[in-house]
């Protein structure tokens, strides 16, 4: 049996590695390049990492295995929650495996926590508390930690502190390799994955000091902050380098990434749009009190940021865990709070998520939808959509939609109702919603990128393959998908592919002519947790304060 090495770039993107790669600025990937098979791999909807990164294990559409963002509405409710693995519909890749006996070593992959049982060694990655047990088994945490190992980065980025953000990236960077090399030589293993975020983050954080095109582009840029990203793929190349050397000449290598990035130059905010079009209807928030703490900055977010940025995050979770819900004395942010400003008897459309997802205040699916399903429902999502593509930005003139996806041309399966009703795409991804979960200033619809944020997602990521079962066929175009590469992983290990994944084996990339193989099986099951592992509403607090430090809310 092959074994299957799989490496994992968040947000990497062939409109840097390509270029960079024939400079012989990343030696490794401009090898793989020339000798495998790589492509320009298409993501999903929403172009996001909880979205695509499930897609990837899965093999499915998100609209069956149910994650559309990082949050989603708690039922019978409008309060929005963190997604975490335990509400995944599906089997993963490495769970498929387990199953059939294969040993799997499976690292920092997003939206796996809490760690599965599985036949090897897991480790989780993006949506992981901190503090709290991260592996399977269980007992490799406190190994892990001894080692040195780090789930999560400890600092938040700042401005003016960029020296120590890319210090940090670049210890969790070695870390993974580290630890990657460590499971790898310690136990056998048929398959191995690890999944690098510091291309992603560097990307938001930093787009700006490379692209002499951005607007926030400094006139004189610190060469370290200039060629800050290219330094960190460098540092990739390396490391793929060194997982190649350990799994030997007979592994077949699969690289991919998420989704790409590019430029991010505006937020728009489509709840104040929804609000000005009359879809939406704002109602006064909380006392006095709390508009007077707001207004001189104490605010949870701010308490939680300083304590952080000084590395007191433990002193952070005792004092949540000592004050409780006392704590929400204090408003989390300056803005209004999604949702409780929103008047959810008189709304008929609402906004939240990262890219541009709206949904319809629906009778029977919101607690307090007004909008009738049928016509009624179809007849407003039409509207909103024209009036989306009519949608100019004051500064230029120019339309801001390229296109308003309806669910049904988006999404397919068994968590279909939970899809967002529209998402939109907007100038190609350069404009995003960021606002969802709070407000912006009534008026405002076209904000500018925050000081420290400067990158979005693109839809084309990467995919490149290698190995004694690829094909050394070169650049493959752009028509796989993230969908494509959990049954072409299979099939590469000799395996049949489950009939309800949506994803197709990549024939063409492989140098085999075996007929693929599927098999029957339920693994659109929802993951019911085991009895005390759902998350508490501390560890949720944390997880979004995370995710606005990365730029995913606001």
């Amino acid at each position: 049996m092959t074994k299957l090495l799989v490496i994992g770039l968040d947000g990497a993107t062939m409109d840097l590695i390509e270029p960079w790669a024939r400079e012989g600025k990343l030696p490794v990937l401009a090898g793989l390049l020339q000798h495998g098979s790589y492509g320009r791999m298409q993501s999903v909807l929403p172009v996001l990492s909880s979205a695509a990164w499930t897609s990837f294990m899965t093999g499915m559409n998100p609209g069956k295995h149910g994650f559309y963002d990082f949050v989603k509405r708690a039922p019978d409710s409008y309060r929005l929650r963190p997604v975490h693995r335990e509400q995944m519909r599906g089997q993963s890749l490495w769970k498929i495996l387990s199953l059939v006996g294969r040993k799997v070593i499976v690292l920092n992959v997003p939206m796996t926590y809490p760690p599965e049982a599985v036949n090897g060694a897991m480790i989780s990655g993006l949506g992981t508390p901190n503090y709290k047990t991260f592996t399977y088994p269980a007992e490799l945490t406190q190994e892990l930690l001894n080692r040195g190992y780090s789930v999560n980065n400890q600092l938040a980025f700042r401005s003016g502190e960029e020296q120590a953000y890319i210090d940090e990236t670049d210890q969790i960077t070695d870390q993974i390799t580290e630890t990657s090399l460590y499971l790898m030589e310690r136990q056998e293993w048929d398959f191995c994955m690890a999944v690098y975020r510091g291309p992603d983050e560097m990307a938001h954080f930093f787009w700006r000091f490379m692209d002499a095109t951005h607007p926030q582009h400094p006139a004189e840029a610190d060469s370290i902050l200039k060629n800050a990203i290219l330094n960190h793929y460098q540092k990739l190349d390396q490391a793929i380098g060194k997982l190649l050397d350990a799994s030997g000449p007979d592994t077949n290598l699969i690289i991919l990434s998420d989704h790409g990035t590019g430029a991010f130059y505006k937020g728009v905010l489509l709840n104040e749009w929804l609000r000005q079009k009359g879809w939406l209807i704002t109602k006064d928030g909380k006392g006095g009190y709390y508009r007077l703490f707001a207004s001189i900055g104490l605010t949870r977010s701010n308490i939680s940021a300083t304590l952080r940025g000084v590395g007191l995050g433990r002193l952070e979770r005792w004092i949540k865990d000592l004050l409780g819900n006392r704590i929400e004395v204090l408003p989390v942010s300056g803005h209004a709070e999604f949702p409780s400003a929103i008047d959810w008897e008189r709304t008929k459309a609402y906004s939240f998520g990262y890219h541009g997802q709206i949904y319809i205040n629906l009778k029977g699916r919101e607690p307090q939808g007004g909008v009738s399903a049928g016509e009624e429902y179809d007849q407003l999502c039409r509207e909103i959509s024209q009036s989306l593509v009519e949608l100019t930005d004051p500064v230029d003139g120019k339309p801001v939609v390229d296109r308003v996806y309806h669910r049904s041309e988006a999404f397919h399966g068994p968590a279909y109702d939970e899809a967002p009703d529209l998402t939109v795409i907007m100038r190609g991804l350069s404009y995003i919603t960021r606002r969802g979960y709070e407000f912006g200033k009534a008026g405002e619809i076209f904000i500018p990128p925050q000081e420290y944020q400067s990158g979005s997602h693109r839809m084309e990521g990467i995919l490149i393959m290698a190995g004694p079962g690829v094909r050394p066929a070169g650049y493959q175009g752009n028509q796989s998908c993230i969908i494509d590469v959990a049954p072409t992983a299979l099939h590469l290990m000799g395996l049949p592919v489950p009939d309800n994944m949506d994803g197709t084996v990549l024939e063409g990339w492989l140098s085999d002519n075996r007929a693929v193989q599927t098999a029957q099986g339920d693994f659109e099951a929802l993951n019911n947790p085991p009895e005390g592992t759902v998350m508490t509403e501390e560890q949720e607090a944390e997880l979004i304060q995370r995710l606005k430090d990365l730029g995913y809310l606001e």
